[in-house]
């Protein structure tokens, strides 16, 4: 089956997004930028200081020739290295993008072969339920049955074999493309990337353990006069992006960690806060309660909004829309149908997708909170692997997204990172007009597909009830 490839080999392109690493490209250049523009003062420092005192030996004999030429020449390594960080990572984005371009039109082929199929046969195994269609046909068109077809042994697909197989081998053409198109662009971008990496020094603390080395500039940090300037530098462009939020302390790596650290800093963001309403057993289901609703919890709305660089009411809009949604506890049933289905001793063979009604849909798509958010989402907002979440983890994040309080920092934060896949990523929160809103709320209901028709409409409808938000928020 050479230069083809199933949607498995390549699937983990869904949650591939072009718009964020070039975000993160952008974010290295502004460090690249920075770093070259603190190379004329510092060339300064070193060659047109004139010291005049009795330390002026000491001055010319251990600063201006040796500390001053030093730090220019490690500003000069770390401005190369952030540069080819951006360059590789910019690259690896517009490779991504070509390569998602194959998966989309591969997954086309593959939705006509699955319809295709659907005339022949049904699926009524788990197994044949969780295959895709190329595998499916594979089967169909073999004689060993080993999926289990409806009246599999007894078929005649033979009318639709020749149509079937090219769409079959168009798909797989497809999915090929887009694994060589990444899986090539990804090996240049990392060798790059270590290129850089090498280039950077390793910092030491003297008497220091490196394991600590972080816990001494947070401390650092904390020294009024450092923060005092880090305020006086928040208006200079090159201190962080365009339309982005302040810029955010280091996380380390969660790992196993039940509460990875961007959950850490909401929660203690929102301890500071007052105590939200909560609407897990009566969420509001009037204009006059959603406005209570929202009135009640404004300063964590606000607070929310500032962390994630966003307008206020636009995260108040998105609150609207979502707080007058199922009650909690019916959360709950739906994500404990859903595991009990995806469970090897659950209800298979019928999968979580196949439950019926509104029950249909895998666990990670369990929407909690008043302002509903999927499990998935809230994990990679809050800094998880979601495809590698403990079950210890998956219980602090649906905890999170259950609590009002944190509820709306997760979703807050979500809509930023909406924000960055839009073409008006740049724009500050005070500059964002009614269209980009719009747009932005949609994103959030329609993700990758909120060009639809349903997305659509929701954006129309945050932005008919904006007007009752804004007034909810005065």
């Amino acid at each position: 089956m050479s230069g083809l490839s199933h949607r498995s080999d390549v699937e983990f392109m869904e949650g591939c997004n072009p718009a964020l690493v070039e975000r993160n490209a952008d974010e290295f250049l502004r460090i690249h930028n920075m770093l070259a523009e603190a190379d004329e003062p510092a060339e300064r420092a070193e060659k047109k200081t004139h010291w005049h005192s009795e330390g002026r030996q000491h001055y010319e004999a251990r600063v201006a020739e040796a500390r001053v030429a030093e730090a220019r020449k490690l500003v000069a390594n770390l401005a190369e290295a952030y540069g080819k960080a951006a360059g590789a990572l910019r690259d690896y984005a517009y490779a991504l993008t070509t390569a998602k371009s194959h998966y989309s039109n591969g997954k086309a082929n593959e939705q006509a072969l699955a319809e295709l199929i659907a005339t022949k046969g049904t699926a009524i195994t788990r197994e044949a339920q969780d295959a895709e269609p190329m595998r499916q046909w594979e089967d169909m068109r073999g004689t060993t049955g080993v999926l289990d077809f409806f009246a599999e042994l007894t078929m005649d697909v033979d009318d639709i074999k020749d149509e079937a197989n090219r769409l079959h081998d168009a798909a797989g053409g497809n999915f090929h493309l887009a694994r060589t198109t990444e899986n090539e662009a990804r090996g240049i971008c990392v060798h790059v990337m270590k290129q850089a990496y090498d280039l950077l020094p390793e910092f030491r603390l003297r008497n220091v353990p490196r394991v600590d080395i972080f816990s001494a500039i947070a401390a650092i940090a904390a020294i009024a006069a450092m923060q005092r300037e880090a305020r006086e530098a928040s208006s200079n462009p090159l201190t962080r992006l365009s339309g982005s939020g302040p810029k955010q302390d280091y996380a380390a790596q969660v790992g196993d960690s039940p509460v990875s650290p961007a959950l850490r800093d909401i929660r203690m963001q929102v301890a500071n806060l007052p105590q939200a309403k909560d609407g897990y057993w009566d969420p509001p289901s009037s204009d006059q309660e959603k406005k209570n609703w929202i009135a009640a919890n404004r300063e964590i709305i606000q607070a929310a909004a500032r962390n994630s660089g966003l307008p206020a009411d636009m995260v108040a809009g998105i609150a609207w829309q979502e707080i007058g949604g199922q009650y909690g506890w019916m959360d709950d049933l739906t994500d404990t149908a859903r595991e009990q289905a995806d469970a090897p001793w659950g209800l298979s063979p019928v999968s979580p997708e196949n439950l019926p009604w509104r029950v249909g849909g895998t666990p990670d798509e369990t929407s909690f909170g008043p302002i509903a958010i999927q499990v998935r989402r809230g994990a990679e907002v809050l800094g998880y692997d979601p495809d590698n979440l403990t079950e210890h983890q998956r219980s602090v994040v649906e905890e999170s997204l259950q609590d009002p309080g944190q509820n709306i920092f997760i979703a807050s934060e979500y809509l930023a990172q909406l924000k960055a896949e839009s073409e008006f990523v740049d724009v500050p929160a005070e500059e964002m007009t009614p269209a980009q809103y719009q747009e932005l709320a949609a994103r959030y209901n329609g993700g990758p597909y909120w060009e639809g028709s349903d997305a659509q409409a929701y954006g129309r409808g945050f932005d008919n009830d904006l007007s009752n938000a804004r007034e909810a928020m005065r």
